[in-house]
């Protein structure tokens, strides 16, 4: 199975239609049994949903890495937004994904987690594809765009546009049900352009007449990307294993570094999809080490800190699209302490 089918698909606005009250029977989970692991490990579950971005954490399963900070860890595959959400509440999971984007509307609504990890970031991987005569974002104006609402693949569309000093009224959205109907749509003529991701963006640029990509998350970096969120409650009382999952993913990064070929066979298996789609996959995705974490959460005292300046900003675009009413402050919903404690 293809990334276009699995990514993001089923984060649709289950987000904004409430929770529902528990994990399905028919959750993938990894192949793991807690009887053969030694009784000294603590039990975590990670909820994730298929995408190669959270690859590491079955590199960290495979190599032994959960187990090398006293963990046995079970990594759920919950495709749906509203079932993860649900689970990391009633601390079904301990530990559950999001993106930046979502997780803006998610703490406002209440979510009792914090941020305590950025995981990767989208490098190429969605983008913009438009008529030629369409040569930069601000020339989306009074233009045809098709896209699905209320995903991230509109809040990239959202944020490039407020960039250029565009409002939504400004263009003529036309509202699919996933990424791969809005290349389909604009592959047929039906929209001047379309925001999807690859090999989508990639295949409908190629297949429509005069047609290009206009931008791509890899010249607008910063804005697509997952983090990794723990419940509240259990950050303060298992302040240990929360250290343990975020230095397990940092030895599975760079594990990943030092061996990209055995490490992709690892994702693969773990997702459920080829060694080659894992190859190609990751070439639009940017995996987050500890550097780039210190930097984006500002603790390398040089007074940036993107994190913060890109949480409110999330949230206003949210607002301004008329999908969410309220708001909450970036600190409230962010720990660093596990961060600083391993940068030390």
């Amino acid at each position: 199975m293809t990334r276009v089918i699995q990514r993001r698909q089923l984060l649709k606005y289950g987000l904004l239609a409430g929770t529902t009250t528990a994990i399905a029977a028919c959750q993938n989970r990894t192949n793991s049994s807690s009887s053969d692991k030694p009784s000294s490990l603590k039990s975590i579950k990670i909820a994730i949903l298929t995408w190669v971005g959270y690859g590491p954490f079955f590199v960290a399963k495979d190599q032994k890495l959960f187990e090398k900070y006293g963990l046995d860890a079970e990594i759920l595959k919950i495709e749906d937004a509203a079932p993860r959400r649900s689970a990391l509440a009633s601390q079904e999971v301990q530990f559950s994904i999001s993106t930046l984007d979502w997780f803006a509307i998610e703490a406002a609504q209440g979510l009792p987690a914090s941020c305590i990890l950025k995981l990767d970031d989208s490098y190429g991987a969605d983008g913009i594809v438009s008529s030629k005569e369409i040569a930069k974002v601000a020339d989306l104006r009074g233009q045809s765009i098709a896209v699905e609402k209320g995903s991230p693949s509109h809040f990239f569309l959202l944020s490039l546009m407020k960039e250029a000093k565009l409002s939504a009224q400004d263009v003529q959205a036309i509202y699919m049900p996933t990424a791969g109907d809005a290349a389909s749509a604009f592959s047929a003529g039906r929209a001047k352009a379309a925001v999807t991701w690859e090999p989508y963006l990639s295949t409908s640029a190629k297949q429509a007449p005069n047609a290009h990509i206009l931008t791509t998350s890899r010249e607008k970096p910063g804005l697509l990307l997952d983090l990794l969120i723990v419940h509240q409650e259990y950050a303060k009382t298992n302040p240990d294993a929360v250290s343990g999952v975020i230095k397990a993913w940092f030895d599975a990064v760079e594990y990943w570094k030092a061996n990209p070929t055995q490490a992709n066979a690892v994702i693969a298996k773990g997702l459920g999809v080829s060694e080659q789609e894992v190859s190609e996959m990751v070439k639009g995705c940017k995996y987050a080490d500890l550097q780039e974490n210190a930097t984006y959460f500002g603790l390398k005292g040089n007074g940036t800190a993107p994190f913060f300046e890109s949480f409110p900003k999330a949230q206003q675009v949210w607002i301004e699209a008329g999908l969410m009413t309220k708001t909450v402050k970036a600190d409230s919903v962010v720990n660093t302490s596990f961060l600083k404690g391993i940068q030390a």
